[in-house]
């Protein structure tokens, strides 16, 4: 309140008159003159303006509010599109001193988020400009100027992974493909290759090395021959976002070979039921398989197979009337007996197909 003390020749036409009386000798009024309540002033240094926002990007809020009127409370708020105001920062006002404010947000699954909190509230659409609103209030009810930016976002994308599908025809040797793998949002993802939806392997993936996918030797021998096949890369990010490329292929076999075992690579536990104290005198072998007409078939026995050069015999005759070879070998150079025995099934003529389940026998 402000007191103002008048003769009596002076005359108040634009003042309140409170409580007239004397005062020392002097007649006036008293009277109220309203204190102006300035509104607070705000300066946004952060975010800048057009900003695109991509999964797990920063959106940093920074800037300084003032008021001129010493003692306001100010209030910095926010808020995205027409969303619910929040507080940026608060404090007393001493007429001078700027009251400086800074929040990180960060956008992810579609909204902006502080912290735990979901500031948006809806999900933010791709290819619409988008707003944040930053202004200042004082406790008297005075407001600055909004100041606003405008922002797009892009929802998380998958993993890219180079290359095509594409069929890969009929081909003879398991397939080799070389590929790499990015993130557009840079995000940890994770490879998956398959093979007719089995996993061959699965691992942690690295942006930009290039990796290798092919079909382990045991499986691509169980793929039916004259059938398309699918061979696939998978590549999931932490966000659940999964991208895959899908190669086709036909198996195409004209001759099985098995070329025997290899006594330095066996197990030892199978080694053993296939060494002999003795050189040993017959085999018997009973494959399983389906020979159409027209196929070439060569099946070879030995009973040194632990020498470096085996001596191998034509047994193909006795193993297609299903009786026992009888060796004519009675020599060695390892320390040791044992059998192997090894084969070569070619199509020929035949015009059915062939095939090949396992092979059991017996020797002495």
């Amino acid at each position: 309140y402000k007191y103002l003390h008048l003769n009596r020749t002076q005359t108040t036409t634009d003042l309140t008159t409170t409580a007239p009386g004397t005062y020392n000798g002097y007649s006036g009024v008293m009277f109220l003159e309203p204190n102006v309540n300035n509104p607070p002033t705000l300066t946004l240094t952060n975010p800048a303006d057009n900003q695109t926002l991509a999964e797990g990007n920063s959106y940093a809020v920074e800037g300084n509010a003032s008021d001129s009127d010493s003692g306001n409370v100010m209030t910095v708020k926010y808020k995205i599109n027409n969303g619910t105001a929040r507080a940026l920062a608060s404090g007393v006002s001493d007429g001078s001193s700027p009251l400086s404010f800074a929040k990180t947000l960060k956008y992810s699954n579609k909204r902006v988020w502080d912290g735990a909190t979901d500031v948006s509230g809806v999900d933010l659409a791709e290819n619409t400009d988008h707003t944040l609103t930053v202004w200042s209030e004082d406790d008297q009810g005075a407001k600055s100027a909004e100041v606003t930016r405008k922002f797009r976002v892009i929802w998380n994308r998958p993993p890219t992974i180079s290359d095509t599908n594409r069929d890969l025809g009929i081909i003879e040797e398991a397939p080799s493909i070389n590929y790499t793998v990015t993130d557009p949002e840079t995000n940890a993802f994770t490879v998956t290759e398959k093979i007719n939806g089995s996993i061959i392997r699965s691992f942690a993936g690295v942006a930009g090395r290039q990796e290798t996918v092919t079909i382990p030797l045991d499986t691509w021998l169980r793929l039916e021959p004259g059938v398309p096949h699918t061979l696939t890369i998978e590549a999931t990010d932490n966000q659940g976002m999964t991208s895959s490329r899908a190669y086709t292929l036909t198996r195409f076999v004209d001759k099985i070979i098995f070329s025997g075992m290899d006594f330095s690579t066996l197990a030892e536990e199978i080694k053993t039921k296939f060494t002999t104290d003795v050189a040993a005198q017959r085999l018997l072998l009973t494959p399983v398989w389906d020979l159409p007409p027209g196929v070439i078939l060569l099946v070879e026995v030995c009973n040194n197979a632990y020498d470096e050069e085996p001596t191998w015999e034509d047994a193909t005759v006795e193993v297609k009337l299903n009786r026992a070879h009888l060796f004519s070998n009675t020599t060695k150079t390892a320390e040791q007996w044992g059998i192997n025995f090894r084969f070569v099934i070619e199509k020929g003529t035949a015009i059915a197909p062939v095939y090949f389940r396992g092979v059991g026998g017996a020797f002495d």
